[in-house]
């Protein structure tokens, strides 16, 4: 990391002047200590509280948040004043790796990455404006030094520094110093070539360059990775060791390319549309799938494993039901945006009508977009737009007349793209972890909660649980690894059919018995694309 020395003051900051501006609340994020932020919200005499607009499950971290005066208080919901005599309310926020979408306050190498949207205040007391104060700022595109307003408002990342980023002729890049000059060199390969390659495939793309944020960062499992494609792409590299094996290349890569390929998008543009999450991430994975095909860092095989194990979850997770039929829960929880969304591109492109590439016609969606126009989605990707053309797939794929996986069986079969066949060691797996989903929930009022590791799962105990009451490293299941034994998922079954309990063993040598009301039901019929087909018919003009 290049830096540019400047003071860092115990006691503050010292600080450009800032700007004057006519908001009526004013949110301040500081770079206060090493670990820590403070906020301030300057409100309006009359007003006395505002909501969050992240809040319920997604505001519950402000638990953490400690107030810094008896001005008021910050709930998952609300901010709310106690008293007439403070201007500002004030809160303390320690950084933390524990966040699901847009980190709140990220640990990073040399301060703290932060997204506006866990901060951001409803308009109910008038506008509202949001700035970041530090010795060093990275945000929009730019560096500065002291204070920087927030260009997005509510929905904008910045990266808060102890010393500046030196300028450079370049995009700003931030690489944490834990990270090995491997998987440095790997981020900008693999960033480097994923954008000159939509670049040229995608030409009505306005693609603006992202500030980069590599950071490592420790949690309990093992390495595994995590990201998001704001003005600030963020690369979390949990656990990450100093020389990364094919696995842990593999999942960079993924990471990496997806996270530039959404750059080449219009997120807010797709928000209107009943698939949005589906269309924005499932394009996101196409976008990635094909670049890292077409530059190598994916063989063809490799490509066809990757397709047939997202098909394999979506078909698994969305349980007979049909794409309309399930909540934002839990295609969110099961991540389907993804899983579904990968395949849903693929076979339709590879099945879509008329001229033009596969690639020409995300191009031609997006353009549609950006001047203005709401296209039909299946339409553009099958049709490209042709008034006389109907979409065949899509409609059917993502609407509610039948179950998601009888719509997946009957587009496999007509259009002869992938063929049936049993489960793969990666689709057990997947399944084993399905199973022992159900088997938490049933034991835990509904709920579940895990992490996959390389040789066993994480199972997050909680107090609603009658008997997954601590958290358990779980390594075999009835004597039998919990990955990669083909008799794992049958024994499983029929310990629960004979004794209605299964046993698992744990790292430290203890075995738990849980209650086990009914086996779950593995699935004998999986598919595997045809790779040549498929490939022909998507790069075909």
């Amino acid at each position: 990391m290049r830096l540019i020395p400047t003071l860092w003051q115990t006691a503050g900051l010292a600080l450009l002047p800032l700007a004057a501006h006519a908001a009526a609340v004013d949110v301040r994020i500081r770079l206060s200590a090493p670990d820590a932020l403070e906020i301030s919200y300057t409100l309006p005499p009359q007003c006395r509280e505002l909501p969050f607009l992240k809040n319920g499950r997604d505001g519950q971290w402000r638990a953490s948040w400690q107030a810094l005066d008896d001005c008021g208080a910050a709930s998952g919901d609300t901010l709310s004043r106690s008293g007439d005599a403070c201007p500002a309310l004030r809160f303390r926020v320690p950084a933390s790796a524990a966040f699901t979408g847009y980190p709140g306050a990220l640990p990073i190498d040399g301060g703290i990455y932060v997204h506006t949207s866990n901060y951001a205040l409803g308009d109910g007391c008038g506008e509202v404006a949001y700035r970041f104060l530090a010795p060093g700022i990275a945000s929009a595109g730019r560096a500065h030094q002291g204070a920087a307003a927030a260009e997005a408002g509510g929905d904008t990342a910045a990266l808060l520094l102890r010393v500046p980023l030196a300028p450079g002729s370049g995009p700003l890049r931030h690489f944490d110093a834990r990270l090995s000059a491997e998987t440095v060199a790997q981020i900008r390969t693999v960033a480097d070539g994923t954008v000159s390659f939509l670049r040229a495939a995608m030409p009505d793309a306005v693609y603006r360059p992202p500030i980069l944020a590599a950071t490592w960062a420790s949690e309990p499992g093992g390495p595994r990775v995590g990201g998001s494609a704001s003005d600030v792409l963020l690369l979390t590299l949990y656990n990450w060791p100093d020389q990364p094996g094919p696995d842990e290349r593999r999942q960079l890569t993924l990471l990496t390319a997806h996270e530039f390929s959404h750059r080449f998008q219009m997120r807010d543009a797709v928000d209107g549309y009943p698939d949005s999450r589906l269309i924005h991430e499932g394009g996101g994975e196409f976008l990635r799938w094909i670049s890292s095909l077409q530059q190598g860092w994916l063989t063809p095989e490799q490509a066809a494993g990757d397709l047939d194990n997202a098909l394999a979850q979506c078909m698994l997770y969305t349980e007979g039901k049909s794409w309309r039929a399930l909540s934002p829960r839990a295609i969110g929880a099961n991540r389907l945006e993804y899983h579904c969304g990968l395949p849903a591109y693929v076979y339709a492109l590879a099945a879509r009508q008329g001229k033009g590439s596969a690639l020409a016609r995300v191009n031609d969606f997006y353009k549609a977009l950006r001047q203005g126009k709401t296209p039909d989605f299946g339409h553009a990707l099958e049709c490209a737009g042709a008034p006389q053309c109907q979409a065949r797939w899509l409609p059917q794929l993502l609407g509610a007349d039948a179950p998601m996986d009888a719509q997946w069986r009957a587009l496999l079969r007509t259009s002869g793209l992938a063929t049936a066949r049993p489960a793969t060691g990666e689709q057990r797996d997947a399944m084993m972890l399905k199973a022992l989903g159900k088997l938490m929930a049933e034991d835990c009022a509904g709920r579940s909660s895990m992490t996959p590791m390389r040789d066993g799962v994480l199972l997050d105990g909680m107090s609603v649980c009658k008997t997954m009451r601590s958290d358990a490293d779980v390594r075999r299941i009835e004597t039998l690894p919990v990955f990669g034994d083909a008799q794992a998922l049958p024994a499983m079954a029929a310990a629960c059919a004979a004794r209605h309990e299964v046993r698992l063993g744990m790292k430290n040598g203890d075995t738990l018995a849980v209650p086990c009301s009914t086996p779950y039901l593995a699935n004998r019929e999986f598919y595997g694309v045809d790779m040549e087909k498929v490939l022909a018919r998507l790069l075909n003009e």
